[in-house]
């Protein structure tokens, strides 16, 4: 017997990475899973997988599309009957423009993997409208939307349970990646909220905020990704970066009986980088 046996969940952003490990740690749990990702090749290999997952095709698509995020809900409501136990806000992306990364790393190439950067990055100056604003869609509005038509299912059974994924990035700021600091932070902001709002119907609200995790998102560090990471694990008190599993063992714990206390609350699973 699984925390989740019986339990609907659905896990955006589930076709790789955090959210893919995210989905099969709920499944293994017992949860019956449906999974959403950009690219429907990847969310339907992911659901494959899945032991638990729904009948109801994967969701494919962008969830800072409002009319495709309610179609989603829809089709959810009408697999499941409208019950919704569990809500991972996943979807993502990582990203450093090309210049800063390389100023990053040609300076960690001076100093070695222990060295404090201090050349000036200028990514703020650098930074487009549409950059900015992409960031701040996916994550942010991507977010909200899925949040508020998830407490449409979860409302009238006054139940259910909401996991942001936030960042370290939104709790200290990363220089180099202002937008998706932004976007971060606002994530944590908003999870707060609504767990003030929801709260006295049975909905708890957390984010969990990790710090670097070995994914595919990485690979925004370019060229110098082996020595940069080298850097962040020589300031991380455990001495190596996150693996998936650790960051989706955190987010069992929130879905489960054993996170019947918590809301609004971010969790930090980063090793000590953060302290």
């Amino acid at each position: 017997m699984g925390d989740l046996d019986g339990q609907i969940a659905f896990v955006t952003g589930a076709g790789s990475g955090l959210g893919r490990e995210i989905a099969r740690t709920l499944a293994g749990a017992g949860a019956r899973v449906a999974v959403n990702d950009l690219r429907n090749e990847a969310a339907t290999a992911v659901a494959r997988e899945l032991a638990g997952a729904l009948a109801c095709e994967p969701l494919v698509g962008d969830v800072a599309d409002s009319a495709a995020v309610r179609r989603w809900f829809e089709t959810l409501a009408a697999a499941t009957g409208g019950r919704l136990d569990v809500l991972v806000n996943n979807a993502g992306f990582a990203e450093i423009d090309p210049e800063t990364s390389d100023r990053i790393g040609r300076q960690l190439q001076e100093l070695g993997a222990t060295g404090r950067v201090t050349t000036p990055l200028e990514a703020t100056a650098r930074m487009t409208d549409e950059r900015w604003s992409r960031m701040l869609a996916v994550h942010l509005d991507g977010t909200f939307r899925c949040t508020r038509e998830a407490l449409k299912l979860m409302a009238p059974r006054r139940s259910g349970r909401i996991i942001n994924i936030a960042s370290i990035a939104g709790t200290t700021g990363i220089a180099g990646a202002p937008h998706y600091s932004a976007a971060k932070a606002g994530i944590i902001g908003f999870t707060k909220a609504v767990a003030r709002e929801v709260g006295p119907q049975g909905i708890l609200v957390n984010a969990i905020a990790p710090g670097y995790i070995e994914t595919p998102l990485l690979a925004v560090m370019g060229p110098h990704r082996e020595l940069q990471s080298a850097a962040i694990a020589s300031q991380t008190l455990v001495g190596r970066l996150g693996e998936t599993r650790e960051v989706a063992a955190t987010a069992l714990f929130l879905a489960g009986p054993g996170a019947s206390y918590f809301t609004g609350q971010v969790l930090s699973p980063n090793g000590g980088l953060v302290v």
